[in-house]
């Protein structure tokens, strides 16, 4: 099969797409992945790797640093996610709707089938269009009601409350979104959609849940369309795969190190990269252990040295991770996933939206100290919560256990095999 991918935002919310793009094309499809990346990362390099056709859809409205900064922090002081979700839609999909679209025509004249990142309703619309089979994907399984998991957002007051819950949470997210997704359809002859949740973001054929079992089971009122394929691994084989020597070396002796990295959640801003390092180092000189340290930037000179910390712009999370004793990060879908993957204990220090939740998932799970938030943050809450997680064997044998069982999954092959059955010859 022809199968075209479509996918926008982060490096989190792309990397699925390249470890689906991989396994589809080793299955022997012939693959075509359209990326809109919020600040313009190359993955070419994976694509020539892999064997699939790459096209960069960048925004046209490429902010100045300055800009990026003020509205990042702009985020982060408003803390209420559906305003969060508003400056998101603002500035990083807005300016770049009409090109996705154009893209998304071109990709479903080209396709026999595609698959879609859950927020780029432009490739729904121009798959109607065409009449060419499309599925979403979700990197995230808090966007689906149902009768038996609590809304995100929500006290967990019982189930009574769920059904009124999920009623203001899909209000909130219609007035967002809904405008913005039925102006393309009204305007390309199509129905309007009337939620988002249930419409928008998951296609009629197959909605895919990026997550692993081990985190979520579908509720029994989930229609079957909605399918738990599990987390879709980097493949094993990234070019950048291999541990630094000099990271070897620092991992090699002593105590393992926390990991410290705040993901796609560091916008390029030296000030603000600066005040979250400051933070952090002061927090591993109150807990006086090995660190290391992910640092967006080039010139890791510009920031202190210190024994007990080690600087990386950037190292192979499947490699790193299990030789640390726990990771330190923003709850970023595919950050908490790696974690587990290794079997580590995790502190959360939520910055937007579904972070929220993915650091409440871990606490249920028994894996993570309490979830920080990224507003107010400061050494001392930093130290105490890492410090908790450190001091708890439970914490730390739970990660191990649940770490091994997700070990045994293949969220890629499932995946494929759902996009087969689904949207190919074999339904």
């Amino acid at each position: 099969m022809r199968i075209g991918l479509q996918a926008w935002g982060s490096e989190g919310d792309i990397q699925p797409f390249t470890a689906l793009a991989a396994g589809l094309v080793k299955a022997g499809h012939e693959v075509t992945l359209v990326v809109t990346d919020n600040i313009g990362r190359d993955y070419s390099g994976l694509a020539s790797c892999f064997g699939y056709r790459l096209i960069p859809v960048p925004n046209p409205q490429i902010p100045s640093k300055e800009d990026v900064e003020k509205v990042w922090r702009q985020i982060i002081e408003l803390g209420n996610p559906i305003q969060q979700a508003e400056l998101v839609m603002r500035h990083g999909f807005d300016p770049v709707m009409e090109p996705m679209y154009a893209a998304a025509q071109d990709l479903c004249a080209a396709s026999d089938a595609v698959v879609g990142h859950f927020f780029v309703y432009p490739l729904r619309v121009a798959a109607e269009k065409r009449g060419v089979p499309v599925a979403t994907l979700n990197i995230v399984h808090n966007c689906l009601p149902s009768a038996r998991v609590c809304p995100p957002g929500f006290p967990d007051l019982g189930t009574w409350s769920y059904p009124l819950g999920w009623r203001l949470v899909r209000m909130m997210v219609n007035r967002i979104f809904l405008p913005r997704v039925n102006a393309l359809r009204v305007r390309e002859g199509l129905r309007p959609d009337t939620d988002v949740m249930t419409q928008t973001w998951a296609a009629d054929r197959l909605n895919l849940i990026a997550v692993s079992p081990q985190i979520c089971q579908a509720p029994p009122d989930w229609e079957v369309r909605h399918r738990v394929c599990g987390f879709l691994n980097p493949p094993a084989a990234l070019v950048t795969d291999d541990l630094p020597m000099d990271l070897d070396e620092f991992l090699s002796p002593g105590n393992p190190p926390v990991y410290f990295t705040f993901g796609s959640m560091m916008p390029i801003s030296f000030e603000y990269i600066r005040e979250t390092v400051a933070i952090w180092t002061e927090a591993i000189c109150r807990l006086r252990c090995r660190a290391i340290i992910q640092i967006p930037w080039d010139d890791m000179s510009v920031f202190d040295n210190d024994d007990r910390w080690f600087k990386v712009k950037r190292a192979p999370y499947n490699k790193v991770f299990p030789r640390c004793s726990m990771v330190v990060h923003h709850g970023g879908a595919g950050t908490t996933q790696s974690a587990l993957l290794a079997g580590r204990p995790s502190i959360v220090v939520a910055h937007v939206s579904d972070q929220f939740f993915w650091g409440a998932e871990l606490e249920r799970l028994g894996v993570a100290g309490k979830t920080l938030k990224r507003k107010g943050l400061n050494a001392r809450k930093l130290a105490a919560g890492v410090a908790q997680v450190m001091a708890s064997p439970n914490m730390v044998s739970g990660s191990t256990a649940l770490g091994r069982r997700m070990a045994e999954e293949n969220g890629v092959a499932t995946a494929i095999d759902l996009i087969e059955r689904h949207l190919g010859d074999r339904e």
